[in-house]
């Protein structure tokens, strides 16, 4: 499990689908209250977009989810995988504004990345 502050170093660094495909970059980490665990990432589509998805922690390929520790701006980190297609990632729901996710909001934008006919969240 990461800690709060390499959560943290997390920003900027590329999401892509479980087919390879860019996403886009990570913008916001979402933390449970409870544990401190992330519960979802806050996703740019886009360099030059200003559209953010959120994509829950239960689609993130957790052995992909490393803190950057690049003293360089520059210096390339191994993207964030998810078990999703790119596609659907991003056309996945839009945090909340206030910045505070609750469990209602996590739980749509889980049940909107689910194949059709699933009920159980998928596990990074």
């Amino acid at each position: 499990m990461l800690t709060a502050a390499e959560a943290a170093s997390l920003s900027g660094v590329d999401v892509v689908g479980s087919d390879g495909a860019a996403v886009g970059r990570v913008r916001d980490v979402y933390l449970a209250d409870r544990d401190g665990r992330i519960a979802a990432l806050g996703v740019t589509r886009g360099r030059l977009s200003t559209t953010t998805v959120l994509v829950p922690a239960t689609v993130v390929l957790e052995e992909t989810l490393r803190p950057h520790t690049g003293e360089h701006e520059q210096e390339h980190t191994a993207p964030i995988r998810l078990s999703v297609l790119a596609r659907a990632a991003r056309a996945a729901e839009q945090p909340p504004a206030t910045g505070h996710l609750s469990p209602a909001d996590l739980r749509r934008a889980e049940l909107a990345l689910l194949p059709e006919g699933s009920e159980e969240a998928p596990q990074g």
